[in-house]
């Protein structure tokens, strides 16, 4: 399926079944919406345009939510540890996009060393993957060589949705390759014109990487100017070493 242009991910959303934009006022303190509706096309890019964002565990019905207080980064404002720049300096890393989203989605969704838990089950893969071929859902790659064979060490995976950039999930299997992925999508975020990362919820990892919070409502007054700003799509490659002199 050919990638489908900002009007057209609109077009869609307006035929879903489900309004969220109407239902943000039943948000409670935690930010949760309700539960049920489902995972089309129509319904996650109604729902991401809106600012909410499906999250559930493995036997609970599919829950939204749209938290008081965003976790959000300024693609602009970031800048790198000093010990991530070493680090992309000295490893061979390879960095590319939309290569391989779906291996990064399943590797987010692997058990992580504190917790069996994952809310990326088989459902949610196929749900993203569908955006991922309208181009509406992108990935971020860190592979360990530019070789043909090499191995995939992190990523990160999304929904673009004009010039904001929903965050999902990231992972690694060698250390730092995740927050490399994260360095490398500021980079190409703002070389596309992207002006907000949406992390959705505070972690201690994300604002050791810059992460700020914003209220919920100026955040949804940010998204619906942005979501309808004409954006390339996220893309590029480039070699660790390359981002670290970019911006290092």
């Amino acid at each position: 399926m050919p990638s489908l242009d900002l009007a057209d991910l609109h077009t869609i959303a307006d035929r879903a079944a489900f309004d969220f934009g109407r239902i943000i006022d039943l948000a409670d303190d935690d930010g949760f919406i309700g539960a049920g509706a489902d995972l089309s096309t129509a319904t996650l890019l109604n729902a991401y345009r809106s600012g909410v964002f499906p999250w559930f565990g493995a036997d609970d019905p599919i829950c939204w939510w749209c938290p008081p207080v965003r976790c959000v980064v300024h693609p602009d404002d970031f800048h790198p540890a000093k010990s991530l720049i070493r680090t992309a300096k000295k490893m061979p890393w390879h960095i590319t996009t939309n290569r391989a989203f779906g291996s990064v989605m399943t590797a987010c969704a692997a058990p992580r060393a504190y917790s069996d838990d994952t809310w990326i089950n088989d459902e949610m893969i196929d749900a993203y993957t569908k955006l991922h071929d309208m181009g509406a859902a992108m990935s971020v790659e860190v592979w360990d060589s530019a070789a043909d064979d090499a191995k995939l060490v992190g990523g990160l995976y999304g929904v673009q949705y004009g010039a904001v950039f929903c965050g999902e999930s990231m992972f690694h299997t060698q250390k730092d390759a995740s927050k490399i992925a994260f360095w490398a999508l500021m980079h190409l975020a703002t070389s596309a014109g992207i002006r907000l990362i949406d992390c959705q919820l505070e972690n201690s990892h994300l604002m050791s990487l810059g992460a700020t919070l914003m209220p919920r409502d100026e955040f949804l007054t940010a998204l619906a100017t942005l979501n309808r700003a004409p954006t390339p799509p996220l893309s590029g490659s480039m070699s660790t070493r390359e981002l670290a002199l970019i911006d290092g």
